[in-house]
């Protein structure tokens, strides 16, 4: 579980037991229902990794972490920002995955992912990673007399 929704959970425990404990059923009733229209708030990752699987589609990958037999943690470009996703750790994936950015890190290029159902496919994208401008070194400054 995680904190976010263990916090919540918490707070609606220990609201609704002063509320049904002050004899005000109405209030406890209406507190009731604004803990579960507040219940989807719980479920925002706040940096944490997303709890549920990206939807069927192609991303672009943006950074990724392998936990071996635990779980693979990806970083992907999605509509409108970006979002932290938890995988579900499978040998397969882990090496597809590695395979794709040892790929594109040689050549300068970038990985994609393509999420289709249950499984998630990696592999390298053409084009140049972050433009291709070639960004020129600042001259140092001159500090002191």
């Amino acid at each position: 579980m995680t904190p976010a929704i263990t916090l919540w959970l918490a707070f609606v425990l220990a609201a609704g037991i002063i509320c049904w404990t002050a004899n005000n059923k109405r209030q406890a009733v209406a507190f009731l229902l604004v803990a579960l229209a507040t219940a989807p708030a719980a479920f925002i990752t706040l940096g944490h990794a997303a709890p549920w699987q990206p939807a069927k589609g192609h991303y672009t990958v943006l950074g990724a972490r392998i936990d071996v037999d635990e779980a693979i943690y990806v970083l992907l470009d999605g509509k409108p920002e970006p979002r932290f996703y938890k995988l579900p750790y499978s040998a397969q994936q882990a090496n597809s995955l590695q395979n794709a950015l040892d790929t594109a890190e040689a050549n300068g290029t970038g990985v994609g992912m393509t999420m289709d159902g249950d499984a998630a496919g990696f592999a390298e994208e053409g084009g140049q990673r972050g433009g291709s401008e070639v960004k020129q070194a600042e001259p140092q400054a001159i500090i002191g007399g």
